[in-house]
């Protein structure tokens, strides 16, 4: 390679380049995803997928929560995204929740083994080390609460930890520990994501955003036919009580028809739904803490508040979800993907 220096040329075979800084203007910056949970709504992180891969926005490193540490994990271990689409939308979803193993309610509601043997027949590796891209998982550990992060070792047992939902899954042993869903701890795992190397981080969150209103309720006092008049009427006169009477009988009648309509319309919600709802109405709060806190330099947020945790039959709705999200930021995206510097020589040639 011949550079000139001084007045002379020069020649060197051993030199990487004259131009050591002008030379590398090509470097772009490592890019993380922060794919949170979300359970059947976590199915639009693989819409996410397919716009980023559409784009040509190469991911350096994932970092998954539930749901999206066993999409995260299916993306590094080299599974399309096309696979993917085409699983979540050709299972007979209902079907497989009829195949699952209920247990006797001891540490779960759910046995696990054909949900472990799912997710193995889509994994095409074993370990974390086989995997393309490096990612970790994480988990929370059942006794002390604080979250585990797992990027090495065995990635099935790992990923059985991460989706151990409490009170439908029992906790997952895992060395001298008993590990249930991360995302119960860090939802959208952003700080991890930092944690792999990653300088631009994107976090999918597919916990929709709710506003709940303070809000005041009671139950209408039940008409008891026995009590006694009450002796302050008497101090009215007749037009103002057959007034007073008029207007407690509209009230009493509109609010007894209406909890009448709800005993007829309302049904006591099942054992699953209980447990699921519970734990997403905790995992909103706490995911509301953490986005404020981690720091995230895209926040992908899709549109999921009519698709309910436990509906994974909707799996279109969601990945669609997913990819209109992600286009509506692919520009930002880019922008952030961009080269950390461009070269004065390169520009010039």
């Amino acid at each position: 390679m011949s550079f000139y220096n001084n007045g002379i040329f020069h020649h060197s075979s051993n030199l990487l380049s004259p131009w050591p800084e002008m030379m590398t203007p090509h470097k772009t910056k490592k890019i993380g995803l922060a794919l949170g949970s979300g359970a059947a709504r976590g199915l639009a992180h693989i819409g996410v997928l397919k716009v980023l891969e559409e784009e040509e926005i190469g991911i350096d490193v994932i970092a998954g929560t539930s749901i999206g540490a066993f999409i995260g994990a299916l993306y590094a271990a080299g599974v399309s995204v096309a696979q993917m689409e085409e699983v979540a939308l050709n299972v007979d979803w209902r079907r497989l929740a009829r195949l699952i193993d209920p247990t006797f309610p001891s540490a779960g509601l759910i046995d696990g083994k054909k949900v472990s043997l799912f997710m193995s027949e889509l994994l095409p590796v074993r370990t974390f080390e086989e995997l393309q891209i490096p990612l970790a998982v994480i988990a929370t550990d059942l006794e002390t609460g604080e979250p585990l992060i797992i990027k090495k070792g065995q990635l099935l047992k790992a990923l059985q930890a991460a989706v151990a939902f409490p009170g439908i899954f029992p906790p997952i042993r895992f060395g001298d520990r008993f590990l249930i869903d991360g995302g119960l701890c860090n939802p959208v795992p952003a700080d991890v994501a930092l944690d792999l190397g990653a300088e631009v981080v994107i976090g999918v969150c597919a916990i929709p955003a709710i506003r709940k209103p303070r809000t005041e309720a009671f139950l209408p006092e039940k008409k008891n036919e026995r009590q006694p008049k009450r002796r302050f009427l008497d101090f009215f006169n007749s037009r103002n009580v057959e007034n007073v009477v008029k207007d407690l009988w509209r009230q009493n009648n509109h609010e007894e028809s209406e909890v009448a309509a709800m005993k007829i319309k309302l049904k006591a919600p099942g054992i699953f739904k209980v447990c699921a709802q519970s734990i997403a109405i905790m995992e909103n709060e706490i995911n509301a803490l953490r986005l404020e806190r981690n720091h995230l330099d895209i926040l992908i947020r899709p549109d999921l508040n009519d698709i309910t945790l436990l509906e994974f039959h909707r799996a279109a709705e969601a990945i669609q979800a997913g990819e209109n999200a992600t286009r509506l930021a692919i520009d930002k995206i880019k922008a952030l993907a961009r080269p950390i510097e461009s070269s004065p020589f390169y520009d010039n040639v």
